[in-house]
């Protein structure tokens, strides 16, 4: 009898370590499902992110050619009112900006325009006494 007992009960222990076997393997295949989901949702969300900082990057990039532009139309919206005959501090007055701004246009527009004409210094020198008429000796050069 003592063996009959003692088989029965090597059964059921084994039966309650199945037990917590297929417990413990359910709650390791739950687990495992849960990690797979973290997983995905931080990639997601790092995907997420560096597309956004791509698309920024883009926008970016196109707000400094359009910005760029900008800064060219100004730039010869200046040159245009230069040849009015406006004076430097004339058009740096009505720009609230400074004459050394309204200068380096100039200046740089008559390098660009006469690229070989000896020195450079003769265009520069020419054109700036040409625009400088009405202004008071040591103003020129001063910011407004």
């Amino acid at each position: 009898m003592a063996g009959k007992a003692r088989n029965s009960m090597m059964v059921q222990a084994r039966r309650k370590t199945e037990e917590l076997a297929a417990k413990r393997r359910e709650r390791e295949a739950e687990l495992q499902s849960l990690a797979t989901d973290y997983h995905a949702a931080t990639m997601m969300a790092e995907a997420t992110v560096e597309e956004a900082e791509r698309q920024a990057a883009e926008l970016i990039a196109a707000a400094k050619q359009n910005a760029e532009a900008a800064v060219e139309d100004a730039k010869e919206t200046v040159l245009k009112m230069l040849a009015t005959g406006e004076t430097r501090k004339g058009i740096a007055e009505l720009l609230d900006v400074s004459v050394s701004y309204v200068r380096s246009i100039d200046v740089a527009a008559s390098k660009t325009s006469k690229p070989g004409s000896g020195s450079g210094d003769t265009g520069a020198a020419g054109s700036e006494e040409g625009r400088s008429v009405g202004v008071v000796a040591g103003h020129e050069g001063s910011d407004h």
